[in-house]
This record gives C-alpha cells, sequence and structure tokens, in this order.
C-alpha cells in the first residue's frame, strides 16, 4: 500500500510499523525525495515526528512527573510559571493545557516576529485568551509549549536531556531526540542527512540561520543553501524556540517508536505505572476526544480507520507522522512519511491514513 501512496503523490517516502496478535511487521518504501537518485528509505531512516512529539516527549515526561507528585493536573499553570498569570490567565490549570480547552490560541506565527526562544515565551506569556476555559476545545500548540516549559523549571533540565536519561535511553531508543540548533547530531549515530527530508528551504528560515550564526556560521552548521530542511525541525515555531519545543522538534525511527509502543501496551516497561498511563490516554470529557496530551477516536472520520476500537488512543503530526493503539485488542501501528515533501500543501495524507490503518 506504501507504494500506491508514493505513486499517488502522497509521500517520496514512508516506513511503518505494525503490531498485532503479538508479532511486529515494519516496513519500508520510497525515497528521501521524488528525485530519481534520491537515496531510499531504511528502516535506519530518522523522521521529523512534529506533532507526534506531543504525546512520544512532552506528555509522556509529564506523566512521570504526576507519578512522582511533582506535578498536580488541577493546579494553575502559574504557580509553576509566574509569568503566565498575566491578562487574566492565573486561574488555567495544567490538565486544561493538556486538554487543550484553556482558552488559548490554536496557533501564532512567531516566526515572524521573533529571533529568540525568549522572545517567544514572553509572546505567549501575554496572551489573551480567546475563548472562555472549559468552555470548548481548541487543539493548540501554545498548551504544550507551556507544559513543556513548566517541565524544565520543575526538573532543572532541559527537556531533551530529561527525556534521553529518563525515557528514551531506558527503553533502548537510541535514534530518539531532539536537534538542538548547536549540535549536528543529537547522537552520534545520528546525523543530518540520515533524516527524511521536509519542506522546501523558506526564506524566513534562512534569514533566520543567518542573523543567528552569520553567513558563515550557518553553512559550516547546514551546507551551502540545501533544498530542503533536512535534519532540522520543520515547525516554524520550534525552530525559533532552538529545536526543542514542546509541541514538535523530536525525531526518531520506526524501530523506536515500536519499542516505545510495545513497552507501553505490554506493560513491560517499568518507567510509569499502567494506571497513570492509562489514564492519560483516556477521554477526559464528553465535548472533545482528547485524552491528556494523547488524542482518542472519534466515532467518526477518525484517522485511526474502522478497525481500531473505541478506546483507542494515538496523535497525528503535520510532517505527515502518526501513531494509534488499541489497548482492547494488543495492538497498533507506526506511519511515518515526509509528505510535506516538497510542499506542505499536499494534503493526501488526510485519506491515505485511515486506508492504511484499516488493514491492520
Amino acid at each position: 500500500m506504501l507504494l500506491e501512496g508514493i505513486k499517488d503523490g502522497a509521500f517520496p517516502g514512508a516506513g511503518y510499523g505494525v503490531f498485532k496478535d503479538g508479532k511486529l511487521i515494519q516496513g519500508v518504501a520510497g525515497s528521501h525525495t521524488y528525485d530519481g537518485d534520491s537515496v531510499p528509505i531504511s528502516l535506519e531512516t530518522v523522521w521529523d515526528l512534529a506533532s507526534v512529539s506531543k504525546v512520544i516527549g512532552t506528555t509522556t515526561a509529564a506523566m512521570m512527573l504526576v507519578q512522582s507528585g511533582q506535578l498536580d493536573l488541577d493546579h494553575p499553570v502559574s504557580l509553576v510559571i509566574p509569568e503566565f498569570e498575566q491578562n487574566g490567565k492565573g486561574h488555567i490549570t495544567f490538565r486544561n493545557l493538556m486538554v487543550h480547552d484553556s482558552g488559548l490560541v490554536a496557533f501564532r506565527p512567531y516566526h515572524q516576529t521573533c529571533q529568540t526562544s525568549q522572545e517567544v515565551m514572553s509572546s505567549i506569556y501575554k496572551e489573551k485568551l480567546t475563548y472562555e476555559t472549559g468552555s470548548q476545545m481548541v487543539y493548540s500548540d501554545l498548551s504544550m509549549i507551556l507544559v513543556a516549559e513548566a517541565i524544565e523549571r520543575i526538573t532543572k533540565t532541559k527537556l531533551d536531556e530529561y527525556l534521553k536519561v529518563s525515557v528514551f535511553q531506558k527503553l533502548g531508543m537510541n535514534h530518539t531526540g531532539y536537534f538542538r540548533r548547536e549540535h549536528q547530531s543529537f547522537i552520534e549515530k545520528v546525523s543530518r542527512s540520515g533524516c527524511a527530508p521536509t519542506e522546501e528551504m523558506e526564506d524566513w528560515r534562512k534569514a533566520l540561520r543567518e542573523n543567528r550564526y552569520g553567513k558563515i556560521g550557518s553553512e559550516a552548521m547546514f551546507g551551502l543553501g540545501p533544498q530542503f530542511v533536512q535534519g532540522e525541525v520543520h515547525d516554524p515555531t520550534a525552530t525559533v524556540l532552538d529545536g526543542v519545543a514542546g509541541h514538535a522538534g523530536l525525531f526518531s525511527t520506526v524501530g523506536d517508536l515500536c519499542l516505545f509502543l510495545v513497552a507501553f501496551l505490554t506493560k513491560s516497561q517499568t518507567i510509569i505505572d499502567s494506571d497513570v498511563f492509562k489514564m492519560f490516554t483516556t477521554r477526559q470529557e464528553t465535548k472533545s476526544t482528547r485524552a491528556l496530551g494523547w488524542d482518542t477516536k472519534s466515532p467518526t472520520g477518525s484517522s485511526a480507520g474502522v478497525s481500531f476500537g473505541s478506546n483507542s488512543f494515538g496523535h497525528t503530526g503535520y510532517t505527515g507522522t502518526s501513531v494509534w493503539c488499541d489497548p482492547d485488542s494488543q495492538k497498533f501501528s507506526v506511519l511515518l512519511t515526509n509528505r510535506v515533501n516538497p510542499t506542505s500543501k499536499n494534503t493526501k495524507i488526510l485519506a491515505f491514513r485511515p486506508k492504511f490503518n484499516e488493514l491492520t
């Protein structure tokens, strides 16, 4: 089926993992780009997870802090981030952030107005609410950016380092991490060239690089005018946030994500108690499908397709990524693509995802 997706122009390359009946199957198809001489996709290919970062990264860290008693979901965010109290936001809790009903706007083009991570965070702290807290669900990148900031303040550790030591290394996820801006690689085994390219290079990204590193420094780090973004987070706000953010920035492989999901689905991991994991992956209210950080399957039109049960949980990513897990039938699917190559205007992945998942 992946070859059909490539032929249809849904994406140039893809990798997948399916766990069912206690058996794990993984595979790949296509190349980095549509060019005839492009690098073939392999199981070692590293993918920009986009918003799947929210669940594999940020939400997992939040689970650990809830389990240890360091984070109370019903406490106001301003207890940890006092600056967030501005403009009548002192009542918003971490639970509001994680079910996306805080009142915060879905997205702001901070890359157009900010040059540093400090400027982005200051802008978020000053945001005014766009609807009454708890009255509706508006999926917001700002919410998970704030959760990540709180995690760093509570642990006194950068998010990428906390997850590396506390989660990824313990699960053997040796090809998972964030490309922080000043590093060529998040671990020795992973280089930028081993990542699936995403979208064509934008003028604002080139300008931001040169503003930060100078023309010579930018070329030394990223090469001479690459055509596509590669080994650098695609998300604009995460880019300004130095590549490490609560809503995007995590890179991984099919194999590593399968390690993660097998560990939690079969309860073989010892990092997070199964009851805490179940709480975070269970729908929290009737007005939306949101769990805590995770999403759950909607009755109609879900990217999980029809074969995943009503208790399934998962998440999708803008670059063409997704994970879905059915705890009742003990199965999951991982689908990683770079559907944004060469342009994010291509939305054929929306029809492809449920068809793929229906085959599992």
